[in-house]
């Protein structure tokens, strides 16, 4: 098992062909109908902008980010919007897809009040869950308070380094989202 991360502000032509294929996504059968089909081109043009982490390597992250002061433990507020099916879906209203859209959007962007830096849920399941600049900067601030040792400790794993260079550059991106 394996969490994909991508940046939140995709640049186009990316960004667009992220918008089509979670357009097509919810079609059902049959399938996305355009060729090439959504999913090969979305792939293509957001790979550059994707961070793919093992189980195990998240489970390495939230452990330094914990020591570090960089992320919290807490438990998501419950989703309150209506479960759909693929067929209720397609039958579903612009309306209701809109409204789906708004209380989903609400539900994955949920904060913790009072709390800084990143919730361990938001990194610990596929979500989706976006991670915020914001969060982002509260955990990065976080890290550079956390005592000189614990850094070069964290620091001298192969895999922290680019942990942290890619929480930098997605803050500069509008944060990520993780499935």
């Amino acid at each position: 098992m394996s969490y994909d991360l991508e940046w939140a502000a995709l640049p186009e032509p990316a960004a667009s062909a992220r918008a089509r294929y979670d357009a097509c996504d919810w079609l059902g059968d049959p399938p996305c109908p355009h060729d090439p089909p959504c999913l090969d081109t979305y792939d293509t043009l957001a790979a550059p902008y994707q961070f793919h982490v093992t189980v195990l390597d998240m489970g390495r992250y939230i452990d330094g980010m914990r020591g570090a002061g960089m992320c919290f433990d807490a438990e998501p507020a419950p989703f309150t919007g209506r479960p759909y099916t693929t067929k209720e879906w397609q039958a579903a209203s612009p309306a209701e897809r809109q409204a789906d859209a708004v209380s989903r959007n609400r539900f994955e962007a949920q904060r913790i009040p009072g709390r800084a830096g990143i919730p361990v849920f938001k990194l610990s399941s596929n979500g989706p869950w976006p991670v915020t600049a914001e969060e982002i900067d509260e955990a990065l601030a976080a890290y550079t308070r956390a005592p000189a040792d614990l850094r070069a400790r964290l620091e001298s794993d192969n895999h922290w380094p680019s942990w942290l260079q890619w929480l930098r550059t997605c803050r500069d991106h509008g944060g990520f989202r993780l499935e």
